[in-house]
């Protein structure tokens, strides 16, 4: 009878204390868990090798790059081919063998969705400036573990929800709807493995979860943190190198005429 008394005690202040707990708080002991300010923006550019396995049992390898700010890079390889999605801050765009190995601008609903991949930091640093709306909901178990449930809402009043693990204080889950196959759905995205990159802790395997089922998986490897990257690595080739119409009838016209 003691020891089922003492263990509803434990229980009921351990309820307490998470109905007491605030935003502010979670979030201050999320930067800390992953390593601090200070450490998180030393890292000016991070590059990671990585295997992406689908569900249809369909492997592919890439290479993701990262730099400040707001850069990012994913190049792909399957069967002998090479695609490239890309982000320079601004344009988002892509170059897919599939399609002819034509270098295309990405439309508006994915230029946000690299903006997200791009930002080194994530969502819950800055959040603010960035034009998050964040909320403290409550919390939920996720795989068996508990974890705090902030609502996020953007600029464009988009809601999703990321996952704070109430003991490591890590990011766990984002809850939201993304396009898949031309198609919107809602997802979950899973983050695990964390390791010690550069003294800033990040996830080594990210799962992408449907309707209770794992569509896509993502292991990480190799790690570099600040090796220089050329900008022009992100930027849309397209606008590299192309002269402008008034260049070209200049051009034509300083060219003289063949008889």
């Amino acid at each position: 009878m003691q020891r089922f008394l003492l263990t509803l005690a434990v229980a009921v202040f351990a309820v307490a204390n998470m109905s007491a707990i605030t935003l502010e708080e979670i979030l201050a002991k999320n930067l800390a868990a992953r390593g601090g300010k200070a450490k998180l923006e030393a890292i000016k550019t991070y590059t990671v090798d990585g295997t992406m396995s689908m569900a249809q049992g369909m492997d592919l390898s890439f290479t993701q790059s990262m730099k400040r700010p707001m850069k990012f890079r994913m190049d792909m390889s399957f069967q002998g081919m090479s695609m490239v999605t890309a982000f320079d801050g601004t344009t988002a765009w892509s170059k897919n063998p599939m399609a002819g190995n034509k270098v295309e601008k990405a439309p508006e609903s994915e230029v946000k969705r690299m903006a997200e991949q791009a930002d080194l930091d994530g969502v819950l640093v800055n959040s603010k400036d960035k034009g998050y709306k964040l909320e403290l909901v409550g919390s939920e178990d996720i795989d068996g573990s508990t974890a705090y449930k902030i609502k996020v809402t953007d600029k464009d009043n988009e809601v999703s929800h990321l996952f704070v693990d109430a003991v490591t204080w890590l990011e766990v889950m984002w809850s939201k709807s993304m396009s898949m196959m031309g198609q919107e759905a809602d997802v979950e995205i899973l983050m695990s493995n964390y390791q010690d990159i550069a003294g800033v802790q990040m996830p080594m395997l990210m799962e992408i979860r449907s309707e209770g089922q794992t569509i896509m998986s993502m292991t990480y490897s190799n790690p570099k943190v600040n090796e220089p990257i050329a900008d022009d690595r992100f930027a849309f080739p397209g606008d590299a190198g192309e002269p402008k119409k008034d260049d070209k009838a200049k051009d034509k016209a300083a060219t003289p005429s063949k008889k």
